[in-house]
């Protein structure tokens, strides 16, 4: 094997990179699994752990290497070895290769997130090979360590736009079933290359959990964010503060709208959002505040929760009308990191409650490298982009 790759492939699912396609590296992800098979089933051989007391006479004794054929050509994988020479691999049989369905089974494994019991199956009425759940579980905890790595994994100094959403999830808790938020976090950086900088789970949305999840970003490295765009998040603004000050907040104006639309009478839309494009589609904030005057001398008496949830958010409303189209077009909606979320809940709609926050974190994670050649891309027209914002910034970028 190339030994460039060699040094990946502690990063290959941990710290997958912003720029690296994940279908680049299928063949890597693939011999990560068959590894990972094979020391679960080393495991349950011995009936220890890997540094754990040893249980009998037998014990672990170092790797022989094997070169295995798949669809794609050779792949050349270690074999754990116990002294005894007793451990007779079932996911590589001896003196056999890999089949294609066993390949199927892997990717599932690695990259749909398939629950312990849909494993067990699978590989029992395919191979008439029964794994136990804690062989199982054993395979799959090892994803922990991968998405510790890379939810630590250093970042750019700069991104000029994130996004920030959550996506709700039903996780057991306590003997309760509850409704937690995974926070996302999608950034583009100074070449035009979007990327999710962070996942986590945290029981509510407040300023504190917004706190932390901006100063792990900062931790890892990113000093500066130009554009924060979010919904309007209860807390964030406090917290967009007391981290990353001189970012601008800009709140969706999408998800505005549907608000504004919450108090108003269907018969009565049609006309009020007449009133309303007039604000955002303004050139510049003066012909805004001129359209929100409008707005509220014929809305007001009627629908005076409308017309103040404009007013009281207007600073964070009308950011974007400061800055070239091609920079407004890409920080007034949240619609980027909102079609993220909805090809996460396409893996994940089955699971209807997760165990635990490891278990969804887990899905989530999977859920998001299976679908990163549809997200992770450069976006168009971003060498005129830069040029905006090196002039908007020019101290910054």
């Amino acid at each position: 094997m190339d030994p460039e790759l060699e040094k990946q492939l502690d990063a290959l699912i941990g710290k997958i990179s912003n720029k690296e396609d994940f279908d680049q590296v299928k063949e890597q992800l693939l011999k990560r699994g068959i590894e990972s098979l094979l020391k679960a089933e080393m495991t349950a051989h011995l009936g220890f752990e890997k540094g754990g007391a040893v249980v009998g006479n037998n014990q672990r004794n170092g790797y022989s290497e094997k070169t295995i054929k798949t669809q794609n050509g050779e792949q050349r994988i270690k074999i754990p070895r116990d002294r005894q020479a007793s451990f007779d691999p079932v996911i590589v049989p001896k003196h056999q290769s890999i089949s294609q369905e066993l390949e199927d089974c892997i990717q599932l494994l690695y990259a749909k997130g398939m629950g312990n019991s849909d494993i067990i199956d699978f590989m029992e009425s395919t191979y008439g090979v029964h794994y136990s759940t804690s062989q199982v579980s054993i395979i799959t905890n090892q994803l922990l360590e991968d998405i510790k790595s890379w939810q630590n994994r250093p970042l750019e100094d700069v991104y000029p736009i994130v996004w920030i959403d959550a996506i709700h999830y039903k996780i057991r808790h306590e003997g309760k079933v509850v409704s937690k938020a995974c926070m996302i976090v999608l950034g583009i950086n100074t070449e035009g290359q979007q990327d999710i900088l962070s996942m986590s789970i945290v029981e509510t949305e407040k300023a504190a959990a917004w706190m932390s999840i901006l100063d792990d970003l900062r931790s890892r490295g990113v000093k500066d964010i130009f554009f924060l765009c979010s919904d309007n998040l209860s807390g964030l603004d406090k917290a967009v503060e007391a981290i990353y000050p001189n970012s601008i907040r800009q709140v969706c104006i999408v998800h505005q709208i549907r608000n504004s639309l919450k108090y108003v009478s269907y018969k009565d839309r049609k006309a009020i959002m007449v009133d309303i494009k007039a604000i955002y589609q303004a050139d510049n904030e003066k012909i805004a505040l001129e359209a929100l005057e409008v707005f509220k001398q014929n809305w007001g008496a009627k629908y005076l929760a409308a017309v103040q949830s404009w007013e009281n958010n207007w600073d964070n409303l009308t950011a974007f009308l400061s800055y070239p189209k091609e920079i407004r077009k890409l920080i007034y909606t949240t619609n980027i990191i909102e079609s993220f979320n909805a090809s996460l809940r396409k893996y994940t709609r089955n699971k209807k409650v997760f165990p635990n926050d490891d278990a969804a974190l887990k899905s989530i994670y999977l859920a998001a490298q299976s679908i990163s050649k549809k997200w992770k891309k450069t976006r168009s027209k971003w060498g005129q982009i830069y040029n905006q914002l090196y002039i908007c910034f020019p101290n910054r970028l």
